[in-house]
């Protein structure tokens, strides 16, 4: 499936390519986090040897980054919901695809001549969000919030029958 988003004054298109066979591996969340903090770093790293995630006996999890201790939980996707890993790559890629997001030197961006691509290269349905000194909570952590709202959409945008109102009141 190849989603195309792109703006009528730019000849640049923009896409999203989730085809492919890289994309179909499962990511797990004992590999995939997201931290409360920004790294501006976009190279690869030696996570295994110096990010070592702890599982502790309520089934959270406790990790320290950069010497600040984070507590961290895992979380489920909606069900018929699947989550892609996507790097950065353009049209003269292809052949040589370079995964932008695990280039140790610095990448140009790509012209208005060129068609920027992101493609998966991994899927999920479950991963570790983390917050500092605390475990995150479903109440007040912003991306366990956003995946609430998939809820209320289907609900507001779902068919609704006068016999299903009726049942309601």
């Amino acid at each position: 499936m190849t989603l195309a988003m792109g703006e009528s004054d730019r000849s640049m298109r923009d896409a999203i390519n989730l085809e492919g066979s890289t994309g179909d591996s499962v990511i797990g969340p004992e590999k995939l986090h997201q931290l409360p903090c920004f790294v501006d770093y976009d190279g690869p790293s030696k996570t295994s040897v110096y990010f070592l995630p702890e599982k502790q006996a309520d089934l959270t999890y406790e990790a320290s980054f950069r010497g600040r201790q984070l507590c961290g939980c895992k979380i489920t996707l909606p069900d018929s919901y699947v989550g892609h890993v996507l790097v950065e790559s353009t049209a003269s890629d292809h052949d040589g695809l370079q995964d932008m997001a695990f280039e140790s030197d610095d990448v140009a961006s790509p012209t208005n001549d060129e068609q920027r691509e992101l493609r998966s290269v991994g899927r999920f349905e479950d991963l570790t969000v983390w917050e500092h000194d605390r475990v995150p909570l479903q109440d007040d952590d912003e991306f366990i919030c956003s995946l609430q709202w998939i809820d209320v959409a289907s609900s507001i945008h779902a068919d609704c029958t006068t016999t299903q109102v009726a049942a309601n009141e």
